[in-house]
């Protein structure tokens, strides 16, 4: 393995290793030391890719961020219900990890990832950047009460039920 597919090989050991622990240890109570020896990688590598537990998971939240933009990339970018439903199925997809970073009380990670993927910037106009904003942090509490009940409703069901909503 070359450098980078090494580096690569400890930054995904050290990830689900950490998942795996979540599952069964209160968050706070991982000690980066214990976490490295059961992903067995060293110390050394775990602090030269990041500085705390919680950027192991915003790494990840960031890469998926990435990969769902690189999943809509071709979308007409004014179809709301299409971007909805790609958005809720890339959840469903990765519910596993949207599920344990709730479960631990990681709620903000997940609406950092989802108000950040946003991109809105100072120089859009007022009016685009507000409703972009309002329209994210809908989007996130849809999707945290969505995790919160177990993620059983299908994204066509939860399209359903926003769609009512704005009849009514």
């Amino acid at each position: 393995m070359n450098n980078q597919e090494k580096n690569s090989y400890v930054r995904n050991q050290i990830l689900i290793t950490l998942l795996e622990m979540m599952k069964t240890e209160d968050f706070d109570s991982i000690v980066i030391s214990n976490l490295v020896a059961k992903a067995e990688v060293g110390r050394a590598s775990f602090y030269r890719n990041y500085r705390t537990k919680e950027d192991v998971l915003r790494d990840e939240a960031e890469r998926l961020n990435k990969e769902l933009e690189i999943i809509r990339k071709n979308d007409d970018p004014f179809d709301i219900q299409l971007k909805l439903i790609r958005t809720l199925d890339f959840y469903k997809t990765h519910t596993n990890f949207y599920m344990t970073l709730y479960n631990a009380g990681l709620k903000q990670i997940i609406q950092d990832s989802i108000v950040d993927e946003t991109n809105i910037s100072t120089d859009q106009p007022a009016l685009l950047a507000y409703t972009t904003s309002a329209f994210s942090y809908l989007i996130y509490g849809w999707i945290i009460e969505w995790i919160r009940r177990g993620m059983k409703e299908t994204s066509n069901e939860l399209i359903s039920m926003f769609e009512s909503c704005q009849t009514k």
